[in-house]
């Protein structure tokens, strides 16, 4: 029996949580477009094994937790939250992020085909790169 959209992303995620390349890749349709937060598009299933490599390398401990869903035909709806932590210069570093986030999913054939996730993004950069402003300065008038 085939599984359900909703049950096609549940595994999807679980691979995502394991890092299990080779689930991913067999729940990804061939021509597979992933979208990230910013709408950047990444094409092709091998393509995004390649760029799931790097991101689990740069982002360790990634994982996606879902609070509700709901799907429409073979969309799928995902809203929770997901996090990690930052890898620099090959060292895991202190502490973690998580933010809320949502994701839409389109799945044909029993594969996920589109995989797009909405959040913010200022979780991609580390808290000690991140950029401070200088204080304002109060203009005195003579």
């Amino acid at each position: 029996m085939a599984r359900s959209p909703l049950e096609v992303t549940g595994a999807f995620i679980s691979a995502i949580n394991a890092r299990d390349l080779t689930a991913l890749r067999s729940l990804m349709t061939d021509d597979h477009i992933f979208t990230d937060a910013r709408g950047t598009k990444f094409m092709g299933a091998d393509n995004m094994i390649e760029n799931w490599v790097c991101f689990f390398n740069s982002y360790p401990q990634y994982w996606i937790r879902i609070d509700s869903s709901f799907t429409n035909g073979n969309r799928v709806a995902l809203f929770g939250e997901t996090g990690g932590k930052w890898r620099i210069d090959g060292r895991i570093q202190p502490g973690s992020w998580k933010i809320s986030a949502s994701w839409l999913a389109e799945v044909a054939h029993g594969k996920v085909r589109r995989w797009n996730i909405y959040c913010e993004t200022e979780w991609s950069t580390p808290p000690m790169f991140r950029f401070i402003p200088p204080p304002k300065m109060a203009i005195l008038e003579a």
